[in-house]
């Protein structure tokens, strides 16, 4: 259901209501929630094999290896460009299960770990491992700490489910605040506590709260049974505390339900459509015309240096964008996620960055530009507390940071509010004569387009999406008004 929404043919889109269109895509987006609750996770059988390590680490050594480390320290060889990085399994430390705070996980969630991943993070699952071979993993994970040995596994206390129609949204919200989580993940869940900043695991290392807002980045499963279980257990080495004995089994679920209901079902876009608008492009960030707009939400990745190696954990994971255009420019309404705003020096601060007209071959990686050798791109740059944006064709983003005498203002308007940053940017849509070489907004067809977000109080972990098309269509049929 969910693919058949993303590809609708955008002629059919036009032609229905944006009313109607959103409501059709609430819909469905519900049945995929409901789906993904039902079906999350996926059952152990009934016959287990019986234990052999040795085949164990042979599946780890070609499948885990890489990122845990051969000896399964976290020390891999991609592990240094990874956020989060990857468990050292010898510490017996681990994060999802169903077992209570410093005692270690069952077999079970061992498996359901390895077997579905841990979304928002680069474990991916391995349920194209037959289950046989997964179960040896599991057996061989144990060998590598001595806790499995030491200390056997203590389940939480867990009630029944009171289902979604005997949930309670307002206790669960009253639970949620009398417990403090708004302390680090915010009243709204968008990770914009009061706390959220400056947050290290057990071991010193950097971390940043969920954005509960953001399903896709729930590690250890987004339904509110997984939700009730974090609650309950504790995410051991995250600084995230078991409330066993603080809150009762039966309110915990009502605080699961709640942290469900703030879930935003996002639209994976990697071609959306730009709406065509007659007369002024509108700069205010909340000017009806952007509901005409198609959204395509975007994820971000974090920088890495020269080495290879992620500098800061990233603070925002995800972007979405909107465009609006006329005959002679296009407008971009850009939506994010961020703790704080802030203005002071280097100061929140984004980029929209365009493909130059002479550029030719494949789109160039972002994330390890700019690098020596680079080729220049076009940027727009605007940055917080600046009356406009400014624009120039640049090999390093610095170059436009430091407001280059080539770059060109352009308009500018942006809003801050619980934790969310709304901006609208305006370009022309033909090359400057003062900027050459900048990007042209074709007719119709496809122009690429990425995004580059850097966050004031955590400025050394720039986000960087990766490339989209935009797709601009026929001029006849117009998908907008001004007023």
């Amino acid at each position: 259901m969910a693919f058949l929404i993303r590809h609708v043919p955008s002629s059919l889109r036009m032609a229905m209501p944006v009313s109607r269109w959103s409501a059709l895509r609430r819909a469905v987006w519900l049945f995929v929630i409901m789906s993904t609750w039902l079906g999350a996770g996926e059952p152990a059988s009934a016959e287990r094999p019986a234990p052999d390590r040795q085949a164990g680490e042979a599946v780890y050594q070609q499948s885990c290896a890489r990122c845990h480390g051969v000896a399964g320290k976290g020390d891999g060889v991609d592990a240094r460009r990874f956020y989060p990085r990857p468990r050292d399994l010898t510490m017996g430390v681990y994060k999802f299960r169903s077992t209570a705070s410093g005692t270690p996980p069952t077999d079970e969630d061992l498996f359901d770990t390895i077997t579905r991943g841990l979304p928002g993070s680069n474990m991916p699952d391995w349920r194209h491992l037959d289950e046989a071979a997964r179960w040896h993993v599991v057996d061989y994970l144990k060998s590598l700490a001595p806790i499995f040995e030491q200390t056997p596994p203590e389940p939480v206390p867990v009630s029944d489910d009171p289902g979604p129609t005997h949930a309670d949204l307002a206790k669960g919200r009253a639970v949620y605040e009398q417990l403090g989580c708004a302390a680090c993940h915010g009243a709204q869940g968008r990770a914009n506590g009061s706390s959220a900043a400056g947050l290290v695991d057990d071991w010193g290392k950097p971390i940043r709260p969920a954005d509960l807002t953001q399903p896709w980045t729930y590690r250890g499963g987004r339904t509110p049974r997984d939700i009730m279980l974090r609650l309950l257990t504790g995410i051991d080495g995250a600084g995230m505390p078991s409330y066993t004995g603080a809150v009762s089994p039966e309110d915990a679920w009502q605080v699961a339900y709640y942290v469900a209901s703030l879930q935003a079902e996002p639209v994976w876009h990697r071609l959306p459509a730009a709406a065509r608008v007659t007369g002024e492009l509108p700069m205010a960030p909340d000017d009806p015309r952007w509901h005409g707009a198609e959204p395509a939400m975007l994820r971000l990745r974090n920088a890495v240096n020269a080495q290879g190696e992620w500098v800061a954990p990233p603070t925002i994971t995800a972007v979405e964008v909107q465009a609006l255009l006329n005959d002679d420019a296009v407008a971009f309404r850009v939506r994010w996620h961020d703790p704080s705003e802030d203005a002071a020096a280097p100061g929140d601060a984004l980029a929209l960055l365009f493909k130059t007209e002479e550029s030719t071959g494949d789109l160039v990686s972002l994330q390890a530009w700019p690098y020596h050798g680079a080729p220049s791109l076009d940027l727009c740059y605007w940055v917080v507390g600046e009356p406009a944006a400014r624009e120039a064709v640049a090999a390093t983003y610095d170059a436009v940071r430091a407001g280059s005498s080539l770059a060109v203002a352009r308009p500018a308007r942006a809003a801050y509010a619980e934790g969310a940053w709304q901006l609208v940017l305006q370009r022309p849509r033909r090359p400057d004569p003062a900027l050459p070489g900048a990007a042209r907004v074709p007719e119709h067809g496809a122009f690429a387009l990425a995004v580059v977000i850097w966050d004031g109080g955590n400025p050394e972990a720039r986000a960087i999406s990766p490339w989209i098309d935009l797709l601009i269509e026929d001029t006849a049929a117009p998908r907008a008004t001004a007023h």
